[in-house]
């Protein structure tokens, strides 16, 4: 997470704002809200909850983008290209190529998303991701995945 937060603090604040005005706007629509003109008793209570959920994304967005020592903004795309092109490359894989591959794909890729990508610490993490990914869901769970690529 340190790769895309440069104010940790001001991420809690603003993902803590997000929940508690989507919490409150999804629970003002037990009431009813009616319109402009016409307020219902969950109109108020919805309005703020979003405001308050905008508020929080902005700060959170903030606490991304803007470095608060300088006042630099920048956006690193890396991580989230990588990180985000890992999980779809692992879901797209799964059916068939399997859990072990899809797996170790998901963490090679993903760990290019670290400008410190060392082999010493991703091929570790990958047989522990495997190895758990399969006691966890195959063999605890019995979710019907296939484990290894179709035709082997």
């Amino acid at each position: 997470m340190h790769l895309l937060v440069r104010n940790l603090p001001n991420f809690c604040s603003g993902m803590m704002f997000t929940l508690v005005g989507v919490g409150f706007s999804i629970g003002a629509t037990t009431y009813q809200v009616g319109t402009v003109a016409e307020m219902g008793p969950g109109y108020f209570p919805l309005v703020l909850g979003g405001l308050l959920a905008i508020l929080g994304l902005v700060i959170t967005a903030r606490s991304m983008l803007v470095d608060e020592r300088d006042g630099s903004i920048s956006l690193k795309l890396r991580p989230i290209l990588f990180v985000l092109g890992s999980v779809t490359l692992f879901a797209a894989m799964l059916a068939n190529a399997g859990l072990v591959a899809s797996s170790l794909v998901l963490v090679v890729a993903g760990a290019f998303a670290s400008e410190e990508f060392s082999w010493k610490y991703v091929v570790p993490t990958a047989l522990l991701l495997i190895v758990a990914s399969y006691l966890i869901f195959v063999y605890g769970l019995g979710l019907p995945m296939p484990v290894w690529p179709r035709g082997w």
